[in-house]
């Protein structure tokens, strides 16, 4: 099965710890292993018992490094076309018949190509699909001319979420540049990618040194023999791009409904930043989506009850935590009727200002960390969770840390370092995105 995704929502919550990259370099850290080969490829593996196995490559290359945008959403779409090795048709028939399925992951940091298989077809996984995807698309210019209407038809579906048009356009609001820009390509460029600019985009950025293979459900040894299929990708290196800047601003989009969608956002952290758990732990403390079926979750944070208290609306509100390699996008998003959307909005950014200015009870710190906690600890069951996380990790932090390890810093977190974290993020700049009816919403300047 042959299927793409463009955008996941998901919080990645990792911990920082020491790692020498010398080649060839290994950590062995419980079920976590993480070696280095020659050509600076990373290889990891997690969960090395599991039934069923998963292989990942991460290239470290997304929409903020497209020379036109939408590079990215076309190299998405183009993935599992002709290559160097196959034919598409072939391709869907190797994954077929091996009872595998291809997924391809595009984001602002990176692009993910990720297979799920029986462990003992993961070796042929590697040699005969995945890495001929990857490394040896031909990009026939019909085939690229053709990939415009499944572009079209993804962007479509995407968009029917109001919470991934809220996402982007909080970026919008909150980054300048190519940061901002949507992940996905703007009606008036579907079909103008040529065969040059993405076989550029593949020679550029997609080596060995910016790269990480991931596995769960196989061992670190099977997979590292496995990867010396990939031992002559070039090893150069690949220019980073400049820091994003976060700016003051808010944009809006007019759709029709009785629920209006926003996101108070402000500048969050990076990966790698020591403040990050930490800023997880104000997460859960405001209140995020709870993991209980139908609750209410007026008790998963001091936003809800603090907004009810102030309001007599229906509403939710849900803090989240975005982490990049380099930046960070750290918000609230609002629902609400649009009749009672304003005054929700401004009862949650002035309970954000009252926090950034007293903090967080110690209480609902300790509740949040619990939440956090069990967060990390289900996700670590989930194959292709864990072997995204891991791949990420290995990429931004060059290592890799058990659940275990993580429950063990958040347990060190205090209620001063949480307000610490509030002061620096809830009390510096912030922009507002909105969704929905939103002719009478609240402007920046008022909230």
């Amino acid at each position: 099965m042959l299927r793409g995704s463009i955008l996941k929502p998901r919080i990645i919550n990792s911990a920082k710890s020491f790692f020498s990259s010398q080649a060839p370099a290994a950590q062995d850290s419980g079920s976590l292993k993480l070696s280095q080969l020659n050509n600076g490829l990373k290889v990891v593996t997690a969960n090395q018992g599991a039934y069923g196995a998963r292989i990942a490559l991460l290239v470290k290359s997304g929409s903020r490094n497209d020379e036109s945008p939408g590079l990215t959403h076309c190299l998405q779409a183009t993935a599992g076309l002709t290559n160097n090795t196959n034919t598409a048709f072939l391709t869907t028939q190797l994954l077929s018949s091996l009872g595998a399925e291809l997924e391809v992951i595009a984001g602002r940091d990176s692009i993910l190509y990720q297979v799920g298989c029986h462990p003992n077809v993961a070796k042929d996984i590697l040699v005969d699909v995945l890495a001929p995807v990857v490394f040896g698309g031909k990009y026939q210019w019909w085939e690229v001319k053709d990939v415009a209407a499944r572009m079209k038809y993804q962007k479509a579906l995407a968009e029917s979420d109001p919470c991934f048009v809220l996402m982007e356009t909080a970026h919008k609001a909150s980054f300048a540049g190519k940061f901002g820009s949507p992940i996905l390509c703007p009606d008036y460029l579907l079909g103008s990618h040529t065969t040059e600019m993405l076989t550029s985009r593949l020679n550029s950025e997609f080596t060995a040194s910016n790269m990480v293979l991931a596995g769960t459900g196989v061992s670190q040894d099977a997979l590292i023999d496995a990867a010396m299929s990939l031992e002559n990708l070039s090893s150069g290196s690949v220019e980073k791009p400049s820091v994003p800047s976060f700016v003051s601003s808010e944009a809006h989009v007019v759709t029709p409904g009785e629920l209006v969608h926003g996101a108070i956002s402000f500048p969050g952290l990076a990966l790698n930043n020591e403040n990050c758990i930490a800023l997880s732990v104000l997460q859960h403390a405001l209140g995020s989506t709870s993991s209980i079926k139908r609750s209410s979750g007026l008790k998963h944070g001091v936003l809800n009850s603090a907004v009810d208290r102030a309001t007599n609306a229906i509403f939710n509100t849900s803090a989240f935590s975005i982490n990049y390699s380099d930046c960070g996008l750290f918000g609230v998003h609002v629902v609400a009727q649009k009749s009672d959307f304003s005054k929700v909005v401004q009862a949650t950014a002035a309970e954000c200002s009252k926090i950034a200015l007293s903090g967080i009870p110690s209480d609902a710190v300790e509740g949040a960390k619990q939440r956090l906690k069990a967060k990390i600890i289900m996700g670590s069951e989930n194959s292709a969770q864990t072997v995204e996380n891991v791949a990420v990790q290995t990429a931004v932090l060059g290592t890799v840390a058990e659940p275990s390890k993580i429950c063990q810093m958040i347990d060190g977190i205090t209620a001063q370092q949480v307000a610490g974290v509030a002061k620096q993020v809830l009390g510096g700049k912030k922009s507002f995105a909105t969704v929905g009816d939103c002719l009478d919403t609240p402007r920046l300047q008022d909230i």
